[in-house]
Parts: structure tokens; sequence; C-alpha cells
């Protein structure tokens, strides 16, 4: 191989380096991409959840409006409300130490 060929040879190895380079590690290259495909996969991840929630609140929602046994049924046990006809009874040594 003669000098000049060499020169090219080289030359072109040099320039699908950079032009490689480029390809990977510039602003719109392959590791952007990555990283904004691992970024869709969580936002894509995240809205899922949502709207798993919403779809939870919204039956919630109509269980309040309409259906009144559920109603009674959060009143009695997350307010501590008594029907009229109820009676409660409270243990109150939950909170005494009954060691001697």
């Amino acid at each position: 191989m003669t000098t000049v060929e060499k020169i090219g040879f080289y030359l072109g190895i040099g320039v699908v380096l950079i032009l490689l380079g480029m390809i990977f590690f510039s602003t719109n290259g392959i590791t952007d991409f990555q990283a904004l495909k691992q970024k869709e996969h969580r936002l894509s991840v995240q809205a899922e959840t949502e709207a798993r929630e919403n779809r939870k609140m919204e039956k919630e929602i109509k269980s309040l409006k309409k259906d009144i046994e559920y109603i009674k049924h959060l009143a009695k046990h997350e307010h501590e409300m008594a029907e009229p006809d109820e009676l409660i009874f409270k243990d109150k040594s939950k909170g005494k130490d009954t060691s001697p």
C-alpha cells in the first residue's frame, strides 16, 4: 500500500469514528434516545397507576351517591357512629397497664 492509500485509509477510519461518535453522543443521539425511552416507560407506569386510582375514586363516589349500605358502613367503621338502636361498648383497659 502506498503512502497516499494509507493516508486515505486512516482518514476514512477517522471520519467513520467521528460520525459514530456523533451518532451516539450528539444532542439527538442514541444515548438521548435511550434516556427518553426510559422516561417514557416511567411516565406510562405512573399514568397507569394514576388511572387505576381515578377508577377507584370514581367507584367510591358512585357508591357514596347511591349505596346507602356503603354510607352506613363508612359512618360506623370510619367515623365511629352508631344507629339509634345500637349500643357501643368500649374497652377502657386498652390504654392501661394490667400488670400488678
